[in-house]
């Protein structure tokens, strides 16, 4: 431990001195107003999506807070975790806003930045907003020039193995899709919180536990020295009421934490909390524990020097939390965070990794893991983040990239910043020292990947080496390129021809995400509004887009029909099945209904999720105060189903609200056109035929007072429940022929009642038919097939099914 100065624990925040008020001065201070009463718990959150305001926008939720939020990143993986926890989305301020948090990326000019400053509404950045919603907790904050977001959600799944319960807010998002970016704990003071320097609203929290993984020169656009940056972490731990934690050996952190009033503990080989690897693998760390650690061997789930040394760190502050204990399993339900060392693809001799590095030492410290844990060449695609980062640290970014056998580096992801001398992709090159391995800068995004096309083909066709490709940095390389490339190799892997060893089953389990539901010989008949029918060859349930496109190519590679299930409202499925692929999104990200800027004609728009399910829309809608959707309402189905077969009641249709279509062909490819392009005529859209819908923007039929649209609905229930069987249905059985309605022609034939073995001709109506207990698909194809013959006979008039039969034909 290290020596701290005589003198009592420090428990209230130190006052700034004129420095600290001068230098740490944010620019929007004057925006702001005195705080909110205490009972004002309404927040308006600006970059919403972000990694930085959407965990604490949830953590709020948690707490209680009314939360809505803004942000004009509509393909975040945060979304569904906002939705989840009640964050609504607002393009404008809701009245009566007790406080404005943004993003750091939110300045002045943002119109939506502009619009809380004129409503005179408090104006907080993320950091300052944090700070006060932990004013009162016991918070362990953790802080650093990286590593802050894998620890951060290393011990918040530590203390929780150890028996502590601990709310959490974190910076990014875990791979487990099920597992939230923060929580609020409603029985435990404790706050597991990551705490970023990079905007200076680091001074404005006071942690009861301090856990420091690492400090470089860093954010040269704020601290305009090294030295500044020091005394920021040296104030920080000197607001610290109880311990701090850095890693041994850390020469400025250890200097940076000597003399304080609070014990200090340094973690790692001879430290107080020691650990010593005794062997490290690709994919797990073997240490002995001593020190005030419980002596003893412990196996961790991470690899690497980097992982490792977080973890160790988020279990000494653990153990002292917990007196002395960790969890049997140290780590917990710790999954890894995304954007950290993520594979992206794994094939025979191709490996596609990618992670948020994006300074020197991080790089350094990734690809010498890489280098480690795999075998044969090293490419690296880097996008470098920041002008002002770039120009510091041209020459250690070459040094780092070095470690590579190949170095392809794509334009500054400038997050904001204006060009500056220096800063550009250009001068990391300059840097690069004589004989170092080939490093080159590509204008964009599609001359990588033309390279590793070329790199990947040498790798397929036998000639090229076993290779890892990294996409480096902490812009939006993901979406621009990693992502790209590694949906082209697994739909190229997907596609290749049928071989004697492997089925379609076989392949796909091989293939798909693991969040994705994948299952031989699957029922159909319970997942209809029917209840009966037989089973699909093979059902899914894709994890996105990508896994969807996946299903399709191995689908057609293997001579497998396919099917995009909804509801299963309006489809009867055969007894023999049906001999293919039965995909159905049922995911959150296939069912988001948000609301998108309006038009330009000042109408609101919908941007709506193919496994939205219609009641659901129409909720959004009405709470939006948002019109037109009402008939939606007693439908019992997806809107993908609705846009197939253009669902409709009570004289409207849903191609009425359309603005345009995505959806995938049976091939795979995908597809968009405005409602102009599509000719949708009476319950069908020929467009859509074998098509998989995967979403549409629809249009509203004006504004007004949400309750007024709630009482539109209730009285369209209550038409429907008086007309229309509550027993189980498909919905109308035929389609309505031209001027005429097919319940009157067939109630006008006696056929009300009409039986065949377990299915019925509703009593309540005619142009259904219900099954009873025991029924099965084969009862209601006879039926059908007997009420259409009578009506043809009697009165000239063919009825055509509005039924789909899954597994056979109505001709």
């Amino acid at each position: 431990m290290l020596p701290r100065a005589a003198g009592t624990l420090m428990l209230a925040r130190t006052k700034m001195t004129a420095y600290e008020n001068d230098f740490f001065r944010d620019e929007n201070d004057a925006a702001r107003v005195p705080a909110a009463s205490a009972d004002a718990r309404s927040a308006w959150l600006l970059g919403v999506c972000g990694m930085g305001v959407g965990p604490l926008a949830i953590y709020m939720r948690g707490e209680g807070w009314d939360v809505s939020g803004w942000d004009d990143a509509a393909d975040s993986p945060m979304r569904a975790f906002l939705v989840r926890a009640g964050v609504r989305f607002v393009e404008r301020l809701p009245a009566g806003t007790a406080v404005v948090g943004r993003s750091s990326a939110v300045k002045p000019g943002n119109p939506h930045y502009e619009e809380a400053v004129k409503n005179g509404c408090r104006l907080l950045r993320r950091g300052e907003l944090l700070a006060e919603r932990a004013a009162s907790k016991k918070l362990i904050a953790v802080c650093g020039s990286h590593g802050k977001t894998t620890t951060s959600g290393m011990l918040a799944q530590t203390l929780a193995a150890a028996g502590t319960d601990a709310g959490y807010v974190l910076g990014g998002l875990y791979r487990d899709a099920e597992m939230p970016p923060a929580r609020c704990s409603t029985t435990s003071d404790w706050l597991v919180a990551e705490v970023d320097e990079s905007d200076g609203t680091i001074r404005h929290f006071s942690p009861e536990i301090t856990v420091a993984v690492n400090l470089d020169w860093d954010h040269p656009d704020y601290y305009k020295t090294e030295a500044d940056l020091e005394r920021t972490f040296r104030e920080l731990f000197e607001r610290t009421r109880r311990a701090v934690f850095v890693p041994a050996g850390n020469a400025r952190l250890e200097r940076l934490a000597r003399g304080l009033r609070v014990p200090v503990f340094t973690v790692g080989d001879g430290g107080d909390y020691a650990f010593r690897v005794v062997r490290a693998g690709a994919a797990e760390t073997r240490v002995e524990l001593g020190g005030a650690f419980p002596h003893g061997p412990l196996v961790l789930p991470v690899a690497g020097t980097f992982n490792t040394q977080n973890a160790m760190l988020a279990l000494a502050a653990t153990a002292f939390v917990c007196g002395g204990k960790i969890g049997v399993a140290p780590l917990g339900k710790f999954p890894g965070m995304r954007r950290r060392q993520d594979r992206l693809y794994a094939g025979e001799r191709l490996s596609v990794f990618a992670d948020y590095a994006h300074h020197p030492t991080e790089i350094a410290a990734l690809l010498r893991l890489l280098r480690e844990t795999h075998l044969g060449r090293l490419v690296v695609v880097f996008q470098p983040h920041r002008h002002s980062r770039t120009r510091q640290y041209a020459a250690a970014f070459a040094e780092a990239l070095s470690l590579a056998d190949e170095a392809m580096i794509l334009p500054v992801y400038a997050a904001g910043e204006a060009k500056i001398s220096g800063g550009e992709s250009e001068d990391i090159l300059a840097a690069v020292a004589a004989g170092t391995r080939p490093l080159r800068v590509c204008a964009d995004a599609e001359e990588t990947l033309a390279r590793l096309r070329e790199i990947a083909e040498e790798i397929f066709s036998g000639a090229g080496e076993e290779t890892v490709v990294a996409f480096v940095g902490a812009g939006d390389i993901d979406r621009i390129a990693a992502a790209p490339f590694a949906r082209e190799l697994w739909l190229r892997e997907a596609g290749r021809p049928r071989g004697n060893a492997e089925d379609f089953g076989t392949r796909m389990a091989r293939l798909l995400p693991p969040k994705t539901v994948f299952r031989a010989d699957e029922n159909l008949g319970a997942r209809t509004t029917l209840g009966v029918g037989g089973n699909a060859a093979w059902y899914a349930e894709p994890e996105d887009a990508n896994a969807l496109l996946v299903l399709l190519r191995g689908a057609r590679v293997y001579g497998l029909p396919t099917f995009a299930l909804g509801r299963g409202s309006n489809l009867l499925v055969s007894d023999a099945g049906f001999p293919g692929l039965v995909v159905r999104l049922a995911g959150e990200g296939w069912a988001r209904v948000r609301r998108e800027r309006d038009a330009a004609d000042g109408a609101a728009t919908l941007d709506v999720g193919a496994g939205a399910k219609l009641k659901e829309l129409c909720a959004f809608a009405a709470r939006e105060g948002l019109g037109g959707f009402e008939f939606l309402d007693g439908i019992p189905g997806t809107l993908g189903g609705a846009l197939r077969m253009n669902a409709g009641a009570h004289g409207a249709s849903v191609f009425d609200r359309v603005v345009s279509v995505e959806w995938l062909t049976p091939e795979g490819v995908r597809r968009e056109a405005p409602r102009e392009s599509l000719n949708p005529r009476y319950r069908d859209c020929p467009e859509l035929h074998g098509a998989i819908v995967l979403g549409a923007r629809l249009r509203a039929a004006g504004t007004r007072p949400s309750e007024a649209i709630f009482a539109e609905m209730r009285r369209l229930a209550e038409i429907r429940r008086a007309s229309q069987p509550r027993e189980r249905s498909a919905g109308c059985t035929f389609k309505n022929p031209p001027g005429e309605s097919a319940g009157r022609l067939i109630d006008s034939l006696g056929l009300k009642g009409s039986r065949v073995g377990g299915a019925v001709v509703s009593a309540a109506h005619a142009n259904f038919i219900t099954t009873d207990a025991g029924a099965t698909a084969a009862d209601v194809e006879a039926l059908v097939r007997r009420v259409r013959g009578v009506v043809e006979a009697e009165t000239g008039v063919r009825l055509d099914p509005e039924i789909i039969l899954l597994g056979g034909s109505w001709e």
